[in-house]
Parts: structure tokens; sequence; C-alpha cells
């Protein structure tokens, strides 16, 4: 089993504190120009799927939440936060159903310490919302 990055851990684990997703891949992004590859790292991310007995609409909610509350409370600089469903074919019949959030620096002219600057902060502060979001039973 891999390790989770420290850096995004705070996200993944206040994402499996809902109780509505499990995660299973993320990245804390990669900004440095020794650190990239043919794959696009310059973001940080965290790859889920509904927790059993839960449904796509209380994870699509949570996600809801989630893009307006750091919209309202932090703005769109310097992070893009974004959501999304990814469909992944596994065969000639099924495709694999998969949700993705995303941070993503605003300025991708920025140095990578200010890159992982501000990812690391989004981090801490989405996490504190989901965090706040159920503590309240949202």
């Amino acid at each position: 089993m891999n390790e989770i990055e420290p850096k995004i851990r705070p996200l993944v684990d206040a994402l499996n504190r809902t109780g509505i997703v499990r995660t299973f891949s993320s990245c804390e992004g990669h900004f440095a120009p020794d650190q990239q590859t043919i794959v696009d790292r310059n973001h940080a991310y965290v790859r889920f799927v509904p927790a059993e007995d839960r449904s796509i609409a209380e994870v699509e909610n949570l996600l809801a939440y989630v893009l307006t509350g750091f919209k309202q409370q932090h703005g769109l600089i310097p992070i893009k936060l974004m959501a999304y469903k990814l469909y992944t074919p596994v065969d000639d019949e099924q495709v694999e159903e998969t949700f993705v959030l995303e941070l993503h620096p605003f300025n991708r002219f920025d140095p990578p310490d200010r890159k992982r600057m501000d990812v690391d902060r989004a981090i801490e502060q989405v996490g504190k919302l989901i965090d706040d979001r159920s503590s309240t039973g949202g």
C-alpha cells in the first residue's frame, strides 16, 4: 500500500471522516521543474467514490458545499478549486465513475515555492470547511 503524501493528508482525512466518501488516490502536487513528468503534476488532488450505502447525490451535495463555501470564504485567487466526475472505461461494457477534487495554483507562472505555499494553505482551508460541515451535521 502506498503512503499518503503528508501535505495532502489533512484533506484526505477530512473527506474520509465525513463517512460520505472513500478516498483511494491522492497527490499533494509537485511544482519544482525537476519534479515534472510527462503527466501534469502542478496541482493537488484527491480521488474518491461514495462510501458504502451512500448515494451519488450525497457526494454531489458535499462537493457543492465545499466548492461554494471555499469560494465565499477565500475567492478564486490564489487557488482554483474544482471538482468533477471522471469516467474511465474498464472494458467493452463497464465504465468506472470516480469523483475528483483538485486544487490548482491560479497563476501557473508563480515560482514553485509560492505554488506550494498556496496549495498547502488551501488544503488546510478545504479540510477545515469539510470538518466544520460535519460537526454541524451538514
